[in-house]
């Protein structure tokens, strides 16, 4: 279809004056001719189809939807969609996530606190060539091992 024609279409299917330029198209152009021919015998088509207005009585279409809720078959995700304890449950699972999530997070970091250099990591680590003399026992000795080590710390 050209463009004089579409452009007047509605006007054209109306049966209302479409206009000097859409005229003179469709008396000239039969292609054009002929599918405005087709589209006004669906439109006949269509309203002869078309019954008698009808007037629904008032919750019509409520009582169609529930009609239709009650007989369809309610699967296993609407039961834990819509029920109380479902969002209990999400909730729950949520927080053991995030709570489990914070754990890994955190027991993962390492100290940085001690670095290898420092006297209190050499105290602390095993492969020390001397024995340890620190035993817990007696406060004075224990003192006394700790200023030996802190004094022969060299770096």
């Amino acid at each position: 279809m050209h463009e004089p024609v579409l452009q007047r279409l509605e006007e054209i299917l109306r049966d209302e004056p479409a206009g000097p330029a859409a005229e003179a198209h469709l008396t000239q152009c039969s292609g054009c001719r002929a599918e405005v021919a087709a589209m006004k015998m669906q439109k006949q088509l269509f309203t002869a189809f078309r019954g008698p207005d009808v007037e629904l009585s008032a919750g019509f279409y409520g009582r169609v939807i529930n009609r239709i809720e009650t007989q369809a078959k309610p699967s296993i995700w609407s039961l834990f969609g819509e029920s109380v304890f479902a969002k209990r449950l999400a909730y729950a699972s949520i927080t053991f996530v995030a709570l489990l999530g914070t754990y890994v997070i955190s027991s993962s970091r390492t100290d940085r606190s001690l670095l290898p250099n420092s006297p209190e990591a050499m105290m602390a680590s095993e492969d020390d060539k001397q024995e340890r003399m620190i035993t817990n026992t007696d406060p004075d000795r224990d003192r006394a091992a700790t200023l030996v080590t802190l004094a022969s710390y060299q770096e």
